[in-house]
Order: C-alpha cells, then sequence, then structure tokens
C-alpha cells in the first residue's frame, strides 16, 4: 500500500469557517437576497404603505378641522361686526343724551 505523501494539509476549523463564510457572502451577492430578506422587504413596504394610509387619513381629518375652524373664525368675525356696530350706535345714542343733559 503506497501512501500519497502530497496530501492536502488540512485547514484548522476556524480558518475553514471563515472561508466558508466568505464563500456564501460571495454566492449572496452572485444570487441575491434570501427568501426572508424578501419576506421582510415585503413587509417593510406593506407597513410602510400602511403607515402612509395611516398618515393620509390624518393630513385629511386636520385639513376638515381647518375647514371647521375657518368657518367658526369667519361666524366670530361676522359677530364682532355686528356688536361692535350695535355698541357704536349705542354710544352714540347715549352720547347724544350726555350732551343735551350738559345743555339743561
Amino acid at each position: 500500500m503506497d501512501i500519497p505523501t502530497d496530501l492536502p494539509t488540512a485547514i484548522p476549523p476556524s480558518d475553514e469557517l471563515s472561508e466558508l463564510r466568505l464563500e456564501v457572502s460571495r454566492l449572496r451577492a452572485l444570487v441575491g437576497p434570501s427568501e426572508k430578506s424578501y419576506e421582510d422587504l415585503t413587509r417593510d413596504a406593506l407597513t410602510a404603505r400602511d403607515a402612509a394610509r395611516t398618515a393620509e387619513l390624518e393630513a385629511g381629518r386636520l385639513r376638515a378641522q381647518i375647514v371647521e375652524l375657518e368657518i367658526e373664525v369667519r361666524r366670530w368675525q361676522r359677530d364682532f361686526v355686528w356688536f361692535r356696530d350695535r355698541v357704536v350706535r349705542k354710544v352714540s345714542a347715549l352720547g347724544r343724551v350726555f350732551t343735551r343733559l350738559r345743555r339743561q
């Protein structure tokens, strides 16, 4: 029995493990992400879509609230003008009464 003397030397386990990891990284770069990565990406996309929809709904709610507030401000402005005009008329009438009382 002849035993060949030129057998390859054994690679230490730590070096072999690092070489295997490098090979896996190289193959992943060639093939692309794993199935789990695609699932994670799909889940992230759905989560982002849901977040965008929620933000759009909130923006719509806030726009409606702004419209309501603008209507309320216009109502208050109209009431203020009406009240101011009534007060000005009453003050004018009261001023005329005081003027008459001074003359007497």
